[in-house]
């Protein structure tokens, strides 16, 4: 082959190879017809759904984006008065309110307000990847009459209750009123992040965690729920709190049982209208007891019963430590403890 020839060819392999380049890029720039990158889905619908503009009811934006794999529904500023609760029951859902977003439940509903996860009374499929954002729910609990769901008897009325799901990411919401409690994770659920949030004014408990692991709560508020303002049992472990502020509960601040492996980080737990925070167990030889949980740079004061009190004994509870804490004018006290029960403090302040 002559030169003249020879590069002639491979200018037109260079031609190719940039045409190629080209229309690589602009597949991924513009998606397929698959559904993949945001673009249309099966049936001709989008992976983001906007109510009301395009769809005029929440649920329905979320079975829709459910019926092609997962996708976002976007809900626009304004009051969302519900005939029933939300249920979200598949993997790959984000819901996110623009600023003004209020959902609230109807009279008598008697449902929660957003159903996160199977609803069967003993959930077997787990569902995961939800996210959960920039929201406002009002449980309207002065006008429900029940605190579980009459169809559902197992299913409490809750603003959030998230069963059997992993990965789910809820930030600055807004939870308060609900017949129940604000939020409840239960089921086995893992891998709960919730940040930068509110709950306040619920018939039970702000924030409960039950029988679920790995969970991530910081920059929060839980004030005015007329039982306690944090709740951990049935197993919970592997959990962490930090950065946020417990008061004016109707009931202790911060109840633990059965619990493990969990840490409390800069949270202030004050003028609850019982202990500040209260750990126990339910009977002896159970293994229901707390174990492994850590109180650093936690402030314990004007709470109307004792600031802390572990109201369990070592055989049930143990390796349970505070320090770097502040304790002031706590009704009964400061710290109060079982006999036989095991507490390490270290560089604690009494006030």
């Amino acid at each position: 082959m002559n030169v003249f020839i020879e590069r002639r060819v491979m200018h037109q392999r260079t031609i190719i190879k940039l045409w190629c380049v080209l229309l690589a890029v602009l597949f991924t720039v513009y998606g397929c017809e698959d559904g993949e990158d945001g673009q249309d889905g099966k049936d001709g619908v989008t992976a983001v759904l906007v109510v009301p503009d395009e769809v005029s009811d929440i649920q329905t934006a979320i079975d829709s984006t459910s019926n092609i794999g997962g996708g976002t529904v976007y809900i626009k500023s304004g009051v969302y008065n519900l005939s029933k609760g939300i249920h979200i029951n598949s993997s790959n859902i984000t819901l996110t309110g623009e600023q003004g977003t209020l959902l609230k439940l109807n009279d008598n509903v008697n449902q929660p307000v957003l159903l996160i996860g199977d609803d069967a009374e003993i959930p077997d499929v787990s569902i995961e990847n939800i996210k959960i954002e920039k929201i406002e729910i009002d449980g309207n609990k002065d006008l429900q009459n029940s605190e579980t769901d009459p169809n559902r008897s197992w299913i409490r009325n809750n603003c959030i209750d998230i069963r059997k799901a992993n990965d789910v990411r809820i930030s600055e919401v807004d939870l308060h009123d609900a017949r129940s409690g604000g939020i409840v994770v239960s089921w086995n659920s893992r891998y709960i992040f919730i940040d930068n949030s509110f709950f306040h004014h619920n018939f039970f408990d702000g924030i409960a965690l039950y029988d679920s692991e790995d969970i991530f709560v910081t920059n929060f508020f839980c004030h005015y729920n007329q039982a306690a303002g944090l709740s951990l049992d049935n197993d919970l472990k592997g959990t962490i709190l930090s950065t946020g502020s417990i008061k004016n509960n109707g009931d202790v601040g911060i109840f633990a049982r059965h619990s493990k492996e969990v840490e409390f980080n800069n949270l202030v737990i004050a003028y609850n209208l019982s202990h500040g925070c209260f750990l126990s167990h339910e009977s002896i030889n159970t293994e229901t007891g707390v174990n492994q949980l850590l109180f650093t740079d936690c402030s314990f004061y004007n709470n109307e019963g004792y600031g802390f009190w572990l109201a369990s004994p070592a055989s049930e509870s143990s390796k349970i430590t505070i320090q770097a804490s502040i304790f002031s004018d706590n009704i009964r006290g400061a710290i109060n403890m079982d006999p036989n029960g095991e507490l390490y403090q270290t560089g604690n302040v009494f006030l």
